[in-house]
Formats: structure tokens, sequence, C-alpha cells
């Protein structure tokens, strides 16, 4: 059975992450549904956050830590969620 969780990366497979984002970068995330922030409660439907590290892989898409700009939350997020 195929583990559904992320899992940490070693640093040899961190190399091998492409993606055209890098840990500092400054991103902007596109939700398709209503979702608010776990922490403030700001409205997420199109914000920006920065990239803070590498959580893991899951289905072959990175997964990234993310600081978000509304408050400072820490959470993680998809890289296809990218615009």
């Amino acid at each position: 059975m195929e583990n559904k969780n992320p899992h940490e990366l070693s640093d040899d497979e961190l190399e091998n992450i492409s993606g055209g984002v890098s840990v500092g970068d400054v991103v902007r995330i596109r939700r398709n549904y209503i979702d608010y922030c776990s922490n403030c409660g700001h409205l997420l439907l199109n914000y920006e956050a920065t990239i803070t590290g590498v959580r893991g892989v899951l289905d072959g898409h990175t997964i990234y830590w993310i600081t978000r700009h509304c408050c400072g939350y820490k959470t993680s997020e998809i890289e296809t969620a990218f615009i």
C-alpha cells in the first residue's frame, strides 16, 4: 500500500527538486474554493506567502512550508497552488 503522508527529504533528495521556486521566495497562492486563515480568519482566495522550507513530497508534488503574509502563520502548501 502506498504511503499517502508526505515524507521528509534528505539533503540529496532536496537537490533534485525542481519547480522554479526556492526557500525565501515570495509566491502568490490561488485557492479554487473559499478558505480562511486558521490563525487570523483572513479570507484566502489569492494571497502571498514566503517559502520557508520544504516539507516533503506527496504523489510526486513538492510540499513547501510557507509563512502567510496576512499574519505570519506557518503552514504547508503543495507546489501546484502557486501562481
